[in-house]
């Protein structure tokens, strides 16, 4: 998509989603809080602000210089700002830059409040007007704002075009952040890449500053990161535990085993009882056997009685 079309898409956006005057009045409720204050609305930072964010939308990118390099200082005196102080150090001006996925106007001025660069500009008691921009692209919300100070007769400064400084509050492109997924342990870490800040890092984590300082015991004051360096962003939970590698044995059955019926065999079923002879009749048996043989006598000797009568002569 050509980046006129994206920019076409960031100005609907800040129109229809988030308003530029949303910001304004959240940098403003933070300077009030501080006893500071209000900034004045001017149009022309308003142009430049919006139209910094309509590049940054167009390119996908977070950075302070625009179109072919051209800086925050060159911007506002093309525009035709009145810009207070020595233009050949850049002047009294100062810009915030910020895009995140679905980031609010407020989230965008928290985001702000990490680090003392970015919090001086929306603190700062020397700058007095401000502008302010939103612009969307693929769901990323991009924020700006200038802050500056005019001159006091409100017109602008003589001066030699390209002779003005360069922006010197840190790296001019931000690299988006590329979130990481946590690691066996539960820790999420990050890799920084160059042109990312703390900020930049933790806005992307949804975390605080102070939060990844302590947890990598880095010096509070700094804002400065090294190009490779790894930082434990955060913990999400407990490890979760690995699977076991080897078998694990089951406990023995102590269940009482049932009782095994036990059923006589073919040969028990179908062999006859011994008749008993009469050598276990006459001697060799005891109990129901010695009776049996008692009865067999008796009745052999009446039989010989009978035989005898019927053959006694006459």
């Amino acid at each position: 998509m050509p980046p006129t079309a994206h920019v076409a898409a960031g100005r609907l956006a800040a129109t229809s989603m988030q308003s530029p005057a949303d910001v304004i009045d959240a940098v403003n409720s933070l300077r009030a809080a501080h006893g500071l204050p209000a900034y004045t609305v001017n149009s022309i930072l308003m142009g430049t602000a919006q139209a910094q964010a309509d590049f940054m939308a167009s390119t996908g990118t977070i950075q302070h210089t625009g179109p072919g390099g051209v800086t925050v200082t060159q911007r506002l005196l093309a525009a035709g700002y009145p810009l207070a102080g020595d233009l050949s150090l850049g002047g009294f001006r100062s810009e915030n830059i910020v895009g995140s996925p679905g980031m609010s106007p407020q989230e965008a001025v928290n985001s702000w409040t990490g680090d003392d660069i970015h919090l001086h500009t929306m603190l700062s008691a020397d700058l007095q007007e401000i502008g302010a921009g939103v612009a969307e692209n693929d769901g990323v919300l991009y924020y700006v704002i200038d802050c500056a100070r005019p001159t006091t007769s409100g017109q602008p400064q003589d001066y030699t075009p390209g002779s003005e400084a360069q922006y010197s509050g840190g790296n001019d492109i931000i690299v988006p952040v590329a979130m990481s997924t946590p690691n066996p342990q539960g820790d999420v870490y990050h890799q920084v890449e160059q042109g990312q800040t703390l900020w930049s890092i933790a806005i992307a984590y949804g975390v605080k500053i102070v939060d990844i300082r302590r947890l990598n015991n880095l010096d509070p004051t700094s804002t400065v990161l090294q190009r490779g360096a790894k930082l434990l962003v955060k913990r999400v939970g407990t490890p979760t535990p690995a699977p076991p590698t080897s078998a694990v044995a089951l406990p023995a059955d102590t269940a009482t085993p049932a009782p095994t019926l036990e059923l006589p065999t073919a040969t028990e079923f179908f062999s006859p009882t011994p008749t008993p002879t009469l050598a276990a009749m006459s001697g060799s048996v005891t109990g129901g056997g010695a009776v049996a043989a008692i009865v067999v006598v008796a009745l052999i000797a009446a039989g010989f009685v009978a035989w005898a009568g019927r053959s006694k002569p006459i």
